[in-house]
């Protein structure tokens, strides 16, 4: 039995303690108000969302090729958590934000691990205060809580270069199987972790120097790693042998490097990206309002002063292995974001946040170690108060750095409006408006594409959603057997109420979407089951091409036109038959000898329906394409009549759709010729 008294607490014990109080303090700050910040998903988060049913419904991918290409762990993360959770939004950011939050215990135990070895205040506090770093960042807060793949980065790194630290320093094949595994996995994770291997090379390397020598103890600690890392790796190494390109697409996609350039070119270009990226850490940040303020700086004041102090200290201690490590660690895995032109930096950079947070440990705890050793030398209570005023200032540095992410992040970036378009909240809103339809019930979408996958996931992978651009053209259902539903975004498509009032005024609006700026993001306008389409071109006739399109006439905005204008043409087709071909209309003036183009033709206008987005393939039979075409008159368009033809072709062979007489037999021509129209003087 213990005896009767306080129960003393040992500092390690203490130590713990507070980790587990700065992970809480983590905590809070990536999980408070998740559920609303931010708002929505965005096209990024929810291609995850999207991995993560295919995942759920049984698909075990090592590797996704859509969206350009991406590594699958994050999506296997979001996948559970869907299970847990639901699929949503909320899942979504909830995965990024633990894995956010379980990245801060691991910053500590690299940080207690790499600088081991130091005897001073950063081994017995450089873990606690790289961690509180890291909770109370900005730049790692707001990726947390962003829900993508790049927020695994410093976790993997930090655990990877942990086991790499602790094998190296005690020997332990445990650590350096535990460095092997993650290492391995960081593989899955994002582009920037394959900078990773190097940096392992690194630290065997800086051992070897730091012991100058490299036993074959060593190489067996090397070989022993790699292999592990290798047998994790596998089935992605063996899907980018046998999918070529696939390894190096994304990269090729956004290399900042010109190959047609000469060298000079080149390297000029990277010491602007490096220089830019430099200025990002203290003077001005990027301008993407999805990541960040526009223009706000990596680090506040007070933390960029203690990260560049803390390389110019690593810079003095260069030859001792933590802080070349850590000057190696900033300088390795900020190339991607020096090499990519395309892209938030502070995301490609953010395999660097460990290796900032313990640089700028470094530059609070050395001055302040030093300061504290050279006054323990003197009794004059002058050289006391300027210690502790030190630590006063690096106390309230980091709450003055807790409290300005807390403002920066739920006050000024949480209050944007324009975040409601940044995440695509109107877009979510879609998808889980038609979600609601009943399942037979056909659904248009203008001008917002179905296949987004905001309103894929949303929906839950709807299938019978179909979307054109009312600014260019207009889809309208015949004699349909169940009611038909179009969501309008009326700020982005100012045609298609007017019209579908007109063609369908049996039918309504019938629900409003969320407001933005005190306006309904999307309209829905309900048509009932059996209408009758109420339509009359000005000009009637009819056409078809081979039974797959059928003209029911056209409109034009003119009798008379002069040369400099522009003639407006709007068709009527019909679809006759489904069609698995995407063919291309063309239309044409024409007139007397042009020899511009050695013909007839005066001017022309080629295009997919509705401007390539409702292309031929998506018609249904009996479909109404109400299609605007616009040709330019040349000012030396002649005096006199000219005439209209228009027909289709399939690209790129160019071959035509025949034109059926009434007999149905093919016509001597493939062209069908609208009325004449006259061209005056020019204007």
């Amino acid at each position: 039995m213990s005896p009767i008294g306080p129960v003393k607490t040992r500092p390690h014990q203490l130590k713990w303690l507070l980790l587990v109080g700065v992970t809480l303090l983590a905590a809070f700050f990536r999980l408070h108000r998740i559920n609303s910040l931010p708002p929505g998903d965005g096209y990024d988060p929810a291609f995850y969302g999207l991995d993560a049913l295919a995942i759920l419904q049984g698909e075990r991918p090592v590797f996704l090729t859509t969206n350009f290409g991406r590594e699958v762990l994050f999506s296997y993360l979001v996948a559970l958590c869907f299970a847990v959770l639901g699929a949503g939004t909320l899942a979504i950011h909830v995965t990024s934000a633990i894995i956010g939050i379980f990245t801060i215990p691991a910053v500590y135990l690299v940080a207690k691990e790499t600088f081991s070895s130091e005897g001073s205040l950063l081994a017995q506090f450089g873990g606690l205060l790289a961690a509180l770093t890291m909770a109370i960042s900005y730049w790692h807060l707001n990726w947390s809580r962003s829900g993508v793949r790049a927020i695994l980065v410093p976790l993997f790194a930090a655990l990877t270069l942990y086991f790499l630290w602790r094998g190296l320093r005690t020997g332990s094949r445990c650590a350096l199987v535990g460095c092997g595994l993650f290492l391995g996995l960081s593989m899955y994770t994002y582009q920037a972790a394959r900078l990773l291997p190097l940096l392992v090379l690194l630290g065997f390397a800086g051992a070897a120097r730091s012991q100058r020598s490299f036993s074959r103890n060593d190489v067996a600690n090397l070989v022993l790693v790699f292999a592990v890392a290798l047998i994790v790796f596998a089935p992605l190494g063996h899907y980018f042998l046998t999918h070529r390109g696939s390894f190096t697409q994304r990269i090729g996609q956004t290399l900042v490097l010109d190959t047609s350039q000469e060298l000079s070119g080149n390297v000029r270009t990277l010491f602007d990206r490096l220089a830019g990226i430099l200025l990002m850490f203290s003077i001005h940040g990027e301008h993407e309002p999805f990541s960040t303020i526009p223009g706000r700086p990596l680090l506040n004041p007070f933390l960029s002063a203690a990260f560049f102090l803390g390389i110019g200290i690593s810079l003095l201690r260069v030859k001792r292995p933590p802080y070349l490590f850590l000057l190696s660690w900033l300088g390795l895995m900020i190339a991607p974001a020096i090499l990519a032109q395309r892209g938030s930096v502070s995301k490609r950079a953010i395999g660097t946040l460990p290796a900032v947070a313990m640089l700028i440990t470094v530059g609070l705890l050395v001055p302040y170690d030093a300061l504290r050793r050279w006054t323990t030398h003197r009794l004059s209570s002058r050289s006391k108060v300027l210690s502790r005023a030190l630590l006063i200032i690096v106390v309230a540095g980091l709450i003055y750095t807790g409290a300005v992410t807390y403002r920066d992040y739920f006050v000024i970036w949480g209050q944007d409006p324009n975040l409601f378009i940044h995440f695509e909240v109107g877009l979510s809103a879609i998808g889980a408006y038609i979600r609601e339809l009943p399942p037979e019930e056909p659904v248009y979408l203008s001008p917002v594409l179905p296949e987004h996958p905001s309103i894929v996931l949303h929906s839950e992978l709807r299938q019978n959603v179909k979307g054109y651009n009312g600014q260019a053209c207009l889809v309208l259902p015949t004699n349909a057997a169940h009611d038909t539903t179009y969501v309008i975004v009326p700020g982005d498509d100012t045609n298609s109420l007017d019209l579908l009032r007109e063609y369908f005024p049996q039918g309504g609006i019938v629900d409003e979407g969320p407001l933005h700026y005190r306006k309904p993001y999307f309209l829905a306008y309900r048509v009932p089951a059996g209408a009758q389409v109420q339509i009359e071109p000005s000009h009637r006739m009819e056409a078809n091409w081979d039974d797959k399109i059928g003209l029911l006439g056209y409109d034009l905005d003119a009798p008379t036109y002069k040369a400099g204008g522009t003639i407006h043409l709007t068709l009527y087709h019909r679809c006759l038959s489904e069609m698995g071909t995407n063919y291309t209309v063309f239309t044409h003036l024409l007139g007397p000898y042009n020899p511009s183009t050695d013909g007839p033709v005066w001017s022309q206008d080629d295009s997919e329906p509705c401007r390539r987005f409702y292309p031929t393939s998506s018609w249904d039979v009996g479909e109404i394409v109400i299609d605007k075409f616009t040709l330019p008159i040349p000012a030396e368009a002649p005096p006199g009549d000219y005439g209209l033809a228009l027909g289709f072709y399939q690209w790129p062979t160019l071959e035509r759709l025949p034109v059926l007489d009434v007999a149905g037999q093919a016509a001597a021509d493939d062209v069908v010729t609208l009325g004449q129209i006259r061209i005056a003087g020019p204007e």
